[in-house]
């Protein structure tokens, strides 16, 4: 096994190791029909994605949406780089493996003696983040400021960054990743039994049903964060990503019980999105905790609060999910011949659907 505590290591400079560039201060363009071009923005998810653009989006685009403009070759950037976020998510670093353009929020980084290769990037990822923790809290990481930026970094013989060793880490950390990825998902597999071929969504019957006829509700108690210490509960809140997960935290209110459905009320642009929770969780002041009146499979626990999230696009924008909705709201669902809820069909499909995602992670690991 390699150690990094086997390795010597020294500090450098930024502008030692590093190409610093800066991005390009536009106005953020609309996304258009089959844009496949990354625009990189101040985020902390989704590899610095905001959004997609074509070449000739990218071409007209300008710091105010008008002219004048500048040269194509400005606002785009090759591949092989580390994006760092300069501004409001500070600090934050992605590989980007393809060309891409970006805000001005992001400092593009390249090796200068080579071209990046991805497990370096890896490599160097966590030990520049490591140093973007200086520029938080309204201070700016922008490049007039990196260039004074040091960075800690394994060598060889020769005091030089040891990019080769970098690669070998990250690749061996890898492999033991996806070999125990590869042995989690046989062991899913397993467990899910076999496909089952089912009739289409549309070819089935649904009907509404009420969600207090289904749901005790039970809104959330954690309202004061900064109370709240870091542990390993789950802290659920009206996010659109990561399940509702905003954090996690040793000292909750109160813990709820696995199996339950959660339902965002407002905020983060996630009101009326629903998630299955899969173990026990706290609950911030803005979700809604749904818990089934009978006994039912977390399968079909999670096809009902898909269902439930495609309400989403009615709330938002200032109209929440108040107790007085919630207790009005109406779920779509497919029913079986008495004009029930049709649980078994609900469980099969999503373990369906979990199969052949499971089965494509075996083929993209190489089983």
């Amino acid at each position: 096994m390699m150690k990094l505590t086997d390795r010597e290591w020294k500090e450098f400079s930024f502008t030692d190791i590093f190409e610093i560039k800066k991005g390009f201060y536009n106005k953020k363009p609309t996304r258009t029909a089959n844009a496949d071009i990354p625009f990189l923005g101040a985020t902390d998810s989704n590899n610095g994605v905001t959004n997609f653009l074509t070449l000739g989006v990218i071409e007209k685009s300008s710091k105010t949406g008008k002219l004048p403009n500048e040269p194509l070759e400005r606002k785009l950037f090759p591949g092989n780089a580390i994006a760092v976020t300069n501004n409001g998510s500070v600090g934050h670093a992605y590989y980007q493996a393809s060309r891409f353009t970006c805000s001005h929020d992001i400092n593009p980084l390249y090796l200068k003696d080579h071209t990046m290769s991805k497990p370096e990037a890896l490599f160097l990822i966590p030990l520049i983040e490591q140093q973007g923790k200086l520029f938080q809290y309204a201070r700016k990481w922008r490049p007039s400021r990196m260039v004074n930026s040091k960075i800690m970094l394994p060598v060889n013989d020769q005091g030089q960054p040891d990019y080769q060793f970098m690669a070998d880490y990250e690749l061996k950390l890898l492999d033991q990743k996806q070999s125990k990825i590869r042995s989690h998902v046989k062991q899913e597999l397993a467990n899910l039994g076999s496909y089952v071929y089912l009739d289409d969504l549309n070819a089935r019957e649904w009907s509404a049903f009420a969600l207090p006829d289904m749901f005790e509700t039970e809104r959330g108690r954690e309202k004061n964060m900064k109370s709240l210490i870091p542990g390993s509960t789950p802290l659920v809140s009206a996010k659109k990503i990561n399940n509702g997960v905003k954090s996690f935290v040793g000292n909750p209110h109160k813990i709820i019980s696995a199996g339950t459905i959660t339902l965002n009320n407002d905020g983060d642009g996630g009101a009326g999105l629903a998630y299955y929770q899969p173990i026990n969780f706290a609950l911030d002041t803005h979700v809604t905790a749904l818990h089934s009146r009978k006994r039912v499979s977390p399968y079909a626990l999670q096809f009902i609060a898909g269902s439930l999230s495609k309400q989403h696009a009615v709330f938002g924008h200032g109209r929440s999910i108040s107790s007085p909705r919630a207790q009005r709201l109406k779920i779509m669902l497919p029913v079986n011949d008495q004009g029930q809820p049709d649980y078994d069909y609900m469980e099969q499909y999503i373990k369906n659907k979990m199969i052949q995602k499971y089965k494509k992670y075996l083929e993209y690991l190489g089983k």
